[in-house]
């Protein structure tokens, strides 16, 4: 548990805690209700002798209610996750005197994309996936010194529409966390866990990806820093019986640092150094498609975060946050022709340094009314590259494990750079712009809008959801609009609408103007 879990994040809210300024890290303000329900001294006490029997009952009893809840304090704390829901009295089998803790929880969506490819009109083609994931978990702890957690997710990915190019039909068997971890060893502040971890800071704007690692904590009053390594050691999935290209040999080491300087105030280090062992092959050599790798790159990213929030009765609470980054080293880009259906043939290799940086800055007001209303506004800029034939390449590039999801004050996180563009941070200006509300006790509807703005003429973005095709002669991009409705009422049942449009810019020789339109619907049951 790090030493910022506990401060105010306006952009990462934690779901199901009624009202702003719970999600907001702010239970203080709830202190008047603790008074006004507290009962009052009994006027009169009965003293009752109790049977000697009784008593040792009464003791084993509270034993273990005070061992369940030492283990539900546990796996709380250490599985606790934003994107994960988990109910509070879960299945528990005793097990050597302490309770294995059975959970899962069972997903279905429908995604639908109007348009994959931009910019070509002989390439429209719409999308309508039918996504659903089965997710199981233990949890077994023998206390502080050791705790054990593993994740198996059985999923399937169907294309509703027969036309779709490149289609989806697959089901998949996905290995999640899978863990030990021992925390405050010999009683110092050192805790250690290895296996299949969880890496995702508050924003995912650095990562939000489960690597095979070991990593060490060390914890200090309001100091915390951790120290990972990390290389891919199976295939994540079923559905590929090979590491992923990205992935492949690939050393990570990953430094975390928090310091929570003042109440609901933080600073944050980030560190990633990678090196890729993969190799970039040589001019004419043939590997299968799915397993050509474009890029072999030896980087490290340093930045930081500052990010709280403040709070009045009379003015709400106002939140903030700021992001820097800058990406240093050396990559190998390697350009491939298809050969044939299955199989791509090595067609370049150039080598090139890379020297990239980027921030994303902003805050959030939430109103002191009762829906809570909230008004958020960011701005990103990631540089670019004005000279892509030169062996100098001054695009940032982002980690590659980032997720780009914040929640602004909702209950449900969603893409900050748009739901369907959902680009890389990478030659782009974003303004970003947020109005939202809370609903009942555990409920949110958001409306954003994203403009975008390339840094450097292009033809193409390093990556983004749909498939673009730019003209290179101009940098407006464009706007979107995304409208995010989530009901989170109960640990057991939540549900996810979305509704998103994207308004190609100039940067477009074809389609310039035309709103394409895209959605995403789930309910999610927690067992």
């Amino acid at each position: 548990m790090t030493a910022s879990a506990s401060r105010a994040q306006l952009e990462t809210s934690r779901p199901r805690r009624a009202g702003a300024l719970f999600r907001l890290g702010l239970p203080t303000l709830m202190l008047w209700f603790d008074l006004s329900v507290a009962a009052p001294a009994p006027a009169h006490v009965e003293v009752v002798e109790v049977a000697p029997a009784v008593v040792a009952m009464t003791a084993v009893a509270s034993e273990a209610e005070d061992v369940d809840e030492e283990v539900q304090s546990l796996r709380e704390r250490l599985t606790e996750r934003e994107d994960e829901n988990r109910l509070d009295d879960p299945i528990s089998i005793p097990l050597r005197g302490r309770p294995l803790i059975i959970g899962g929880e069972y997903e279905v969506g429908f995604d639908f994309i109007d348009e994959l490819v931009l910019g070509e009109p002989e390439e429209h083609h719409d999308r309508l996936l039918l996504e659903q994931e089965l997710e199981a978990e233990l949890f077994y702890t023998l206390g502080q010194r050791l705790s054990w957690f593993a994740q198996l997710r059985l999923g399937s990915a169907h294309d509703l529409h027969r036309n779709t190019p490149e289609s989806v039909a697959n089901g998949y068997i996905e290995r999640g966390e899978m863990w030990l971890y021992s925390e405050r060893i010999g009683g110092s502040g050192f805790s250690v866990e290895a296996g299949r971890l969880d890496f995702e800071d508050d924003r995912l704007w650095w990562w939000d990806e489960d690597l095979d690692a070991l990593r060490v904590a060390y914890e200090y009053d309001e100091v915390e820093v951790t120290l990972a390594a990390a290389r891919e050691l199976a295939p994540r999935s079923s559905d590929a019986h090979y590491i992923e290209p990205d992935d492949h040999q690939v050393l990570r080491y990953i430094l975390e640092a928090s310091w929570d300087w003042h109440e609901q105030h933080a600073l944050e280090l980030f560190a990633l150094h990678q090196r890729d062992h993969s190799g970039a092959g040589h001019l004419g050599q043939t590997v299968r498609s799915e397993r050509a790798d474009e890029s072999d790159a030896d980087l490290t990213w340093l930045g930081a975060r500052a990010s709280g929030a403040w709070q009045s009765s009379d003015h709400g609470v106002f939140g903030y946050w700021l992001d820097f980054a800058r990406v240093r080293g050396d990559e190998t880009v390697i350009d491939f022709e298809e050969e044939s259906p299955t199989h791509s043939v090595v067609a370049d290799i150039r080598r090139q340094r890379v020297r990239g940086q980027a921030w994303d800055v902003g805050a959030t007001w939430v109103l002191p009314l009762r829906a809570e209303p909230r008004v958020s506004l960011g701005y990103a800029w990631g540089s670019g590259d004005r000279d892509p034939d030169d062996a100098l390449d001054r695009s940032f590039h982002q980690t590659g494990l980032h997720g780009n999801e914040v929640a602004f004050g909702g209950v449900e996180r969603f893409d900050h750079y748009g739901g369907l563009l959902d680009p890389e941070l990478s030659n782009l200006s974003i303004v970003t712009f947020v109005v939202g509300t809370s609903l009942f006790q555990s409920s949110s509807l958001d409306l954003v809008y994203n403009r975008y703005r390339l840094e450097s003429l292009a033809e193409s973005l390093r990556d983004a959801r749909i498939e673009l095709e730019l003209n290179g002669s101009h940098r407006a991009l464009g706007e979107a609009f995304d409208l995010i409705f989530a009901i989170e009422e109960g640990r057991r049942l939540q549900f996810l609408l979305t509704a998103s449009a994207f308004r190609p810019g100039r940067a477009f020789a074809y389609g310039r103007g035309d709103w394409i339109w895209g959605g995403y619907v789930a309910a999610r049951v927690a067992f």
